[in-house]
């Protein structure tokens, strides 16, 4: 919301009033006894007695209002409005490539000693935005005042440039035009959009409606559509896990180009976001004020978080979004370890591992979309852990350290990191990668490696994309669920990482495959829509 002021300009009047004061009156005798007949004074004055006093009384009035103008008109002040951002070998296992776990608070028995946490007092109140075509989201407010982050988070050199600089924001392609023309391009299909469409159909029949969750989703939605369809999450603890469920399905939403203020699913994106918002933890460290995500879960969890809160930002710029945002990349500059990366715990002491890597630096790129301030150490510590856990040239990275073999799902990974921290196309490491990635295919056991795969592909282009694509598109397509119950999503009880999180995560999975195209510009157009993502 921007505030318009009216400047008047003053003009001065060439017009000079001049008025003799009237001088004693003296004696004929005097005058004349003084050096003779001063013909000039003597007329002047009988033609002010001659005046009518009414014009006398005007000339007067006249005078003394310019004489109160000159002594109150002083210098303009000029008021501009500012706005500021409220300113070694890898043994480990493949199956914790993507493993949304339940925390373990031992393992912030040491940090959280020194992490000092903020009680929630009299919100505060936001300011509304403007053009609404549905009411202002009605959410809790976050004790967080966002001019203490450009202080404290990164110097004017890394914050990043008023989105108003740019001829396009970095999710219009979203928008419907933009998405028509990246469909044709990149090779979506009438087909793989209707699947797009009865996904969103399904997950806000999923919805949790009622309720101190209300607005959320649960890795359990068999409970909320009594049992019209299955497959819920089978491991324990899941059902915690509702800021990590709901970001999930949030996210096609928005990838749809659904948000809280315009689409036809905006009453449900709305109340999804009143929920996360209201489900994080804040505190403060150091002085840095942040949120926590990782309610019931881990690190994949608030990384899911940061992700979806940062994308509705960007796509809307509603400011009642901007505290929660920001303040979820601060929590990522926290939490991060000594190597560079993350994993489940915060400062976890074994370092970070490459698939929670991928999730914190997907947030980070959504936050620089929005023109949020990135915390530097972040991008640059996640580059150190990149350059730690790869080989052959940057081609192949593994899940802690290095890796001699091809690792499909976080050579991955690896590559899309790579590809947002600046590395062009023609890195030989970006070339050799994308080999890799099309000698293998597509796996239809590991939609999580599928997921990241497509990413990488479709950013790089060519012949090994449209392989790729045609075969993952048409068997997505084909896979989907179209019994009464569960039409419009995806199980598939043998792929690896996901499915004991449930249909839930498997169908978010799928459709954000689906929504590829233009999900994001291509990094690689020649002409890009994001800046160069700052290191």
């Amino acid at each position: 919301m921007s505030t318009n002021a009216d400047t008047n300009e003053l003009s001065e009047e060439p017009d000079a009033i001049s008025a003799a004061a009237p001088a004693s009156a003296q004696p004929a005798a005097e005058s004349e006894s003084d050096g003779g007949d001063d013909y000039s004074t003597d007329r002047r004055f009988v033609m002010f007695q001659a005046m009518p006093a009414w014009l006398v009384s005007t000339l007067v009035h006249v005078l003394i209002l310019v004489i109160l103008g000159l002594v109150s008109i002083a210098d303009p002040i000029q008021i501009v409005n500012v706005l500021t951002a409220s300113s070694s070998q890898d043994n480990g296992p493949e199956v914790e490539e993507l493993s949304i776990e339940d925390f373990d608070p031992g393992e912030l028995a040491e940090s959280e000693e020194t992490v000092e946490e903020v009680e929630i007092t009299d919100p505060v109140e936001m300011v509304e935005p403007v053009a609404m075509e549905t009411p202002v989201m009605d959410i809790a407010s976050v004790p967080l005042e966002m001019s203490d982050f450009a202080i404290d988070v990164a110097p004017a050199a890394t914050s990043l440039q008023s989105m108003s600089m740019m001829n396009m924001r970095p999710t219009d392609s979203r928008s419907s035009d933009m998405k028509k023309k990246l469909l044709r391009e990149y090779g979506g299909t009438e087909s793989s959009e209707a699947a797009v469409t009865e996904a969103l159909k399904w997950f806000s029949r999923h919805q949790i409606k009622v309720g101190p969750n209300a607005g959320a989703w649960t890795f359990q939605h068999e409970i909320v559509c009594k049992g019209a369809c299955g497959n819920g999450c089978t491991k324990e603890g899941r059902a915690r896990q509702l800021n990590a469920a709901t970001s999930l399905a949030l996210l096609p939403f928005l990838g749809a180009g659904q948000t809280h203020i315009k689409g036809e699913f905006s009453g449900v994106v709305m109340a999804g976001l009143r929920f996360l918002v209201q489900n994080g933890k804040p505190g403060k460290e150091r002085g840095l004020p942040y949120i926590d995500y990782r309610a019931g879960g881990s690190m994949y969890d608030h990384g899911l978080a940061a992700i979806t809160l940062c994308e509705a930002y960007a796509m809307t710029g509603d400011p009642e979004l901007a505290g929660p945002a920001q303040a979820s990349l601060n929590f990522i500059s926290v939490a991060q370890c000594r190597d560079g990366g993350w994993r489940y715990g915060i400062r976890d002491s074994g370092g970070g591992d490459t698939s929670v890597v991928g999730w914190q630096v997907m947030a980070l790129k959504s936050g620089h979309m929005g023109h949020l301030i990135i915390p530097p150490n972040a991008i640059q510590g996640s580059v150190l852990f990149l350059d730690k856990v790869a080989s052959d040239n940057g081609s192949i990275y593994g899940y802690t350290g290095p890796v001699t073999s091809f690792r499909p799902a976080t050579s991955a990974v690896g590559l899309l990191c790579r590809m947002y921290t600046g590395w062009d196309k023609n890195h030989p490491g970006i070339k050799r990668g994308v080999q890799h990635l099309a000698k293998r295919g597509v796996l239809k056991k590991d939609l999580y490696y599928d997921y990241y795969a497509a990413q990488v592909l479709r950013h790089h282009g060519g012949k090994e994309w449209d392989e790729f694509n045609t075969e993952l598109r048409d068997w997505l397509v084909e896979t989907q669920d179209q019994s009464r119950g569960a039409k419009g999503s995806w199980f598939f009880p043998e792929v690896k990482h996901l499915s004991d999180s449930g249909r839930l995560c498997l169908t978010s999975f799928a459709t954000m495959i689906l929504e590829v195209y233009y999900r994001h510009m291509p990094l690689y157009a020649e002409v890009a829509a994001e800046e160069e993502f700052p290191l």
